[in-house]
């Protein structure tokens, strides 16, 4: 590919940021694409904010500069709001429909958020991923693997570089046996309903 496309993923600690960098590292070189991952903490392990960049393709930066990503997942809503600064009108942005307010701070609703990210990017899309992940997982673990599954089908030039096939190949390779079916089930929902989100 002549380009670069850059996927951010933003949350907090232990919403499975680094699992789901991981993944799509791996789901890339399966498919042959070159990919850089970097990882950038704050208070990870208190909650605090944690983004990573995916560079798809060929370059020599592995940070997204601000203004230049293509595609956003966000694991909460308050994360989405404070990644909009790596957004442009063409962003395509997946959020997880959930909000963490951290205790003792006021924080805008989550109308106020979602109004405000609708006003700066192309398409934002609010998706209940936790909903997905404990429908089949029983838990909440699964949400990150949720989100990739919708972003992949609402994002046609996302599914252009990371195929389902490769994908699913991604979670064969990274998940325990008993965890692979059920992490492909929520994947396959998810991809199923984002698709059909844009009439697909």
């Amino acid at each position: 590919m002549k380009s670069r496309f850059n996927l951010i993923l933003v949350g907090v600690g232990g919403q499975g940021l680094i699992t789901l960098g991981r993944l799509i590292g791996e789901a890339c070189i399966r498919a042959g694409l070159n990919v850089t991952v970097a990882e950038v903490h704050g208070m990870s392990q208190r909650g605090g904010s944690v983004v990573v960049h995916v560079r798809i393709g060929e370059g020599d930066s592995p940070v997204i500069p601000v203004g230049g990503a293509h595609h956003i997942i966000a694991m909460e809503i308050l994360e989405a709001g404070r990644s909009v600064r790596y957004a442009n009108k063409d962003t395509v942005m997946v959020v997880n429909d959930l909000i963490l307010p951290p205790p003792l701070a006021k924080y805008p609703g989550k109308k106020d958020v979602v109004d405000a990210l609708k006003s700066k990017l192309g398409k934002v899309y609010l998706y209940d991923a936790e909903g997905v992940s404990k429908r089949i997982m029983g838990t909440p673990i699964s949400s990150n693997i949720a989100l990739l599954g919708f972003s992949i089908g609402v994002n046609p030039a996302l599914e252009s570089l990371i195929s389902k096939d490769a994908v699913e190949k991604a979670i064969e390779a990274l998940f325990k046996e008993k965890a692979v079916e059920l992490n492909k089930k929520v994947f396959e929902e998810a991809f199923r309903e984002g698709r059909k989100s844009i009439g697909g």
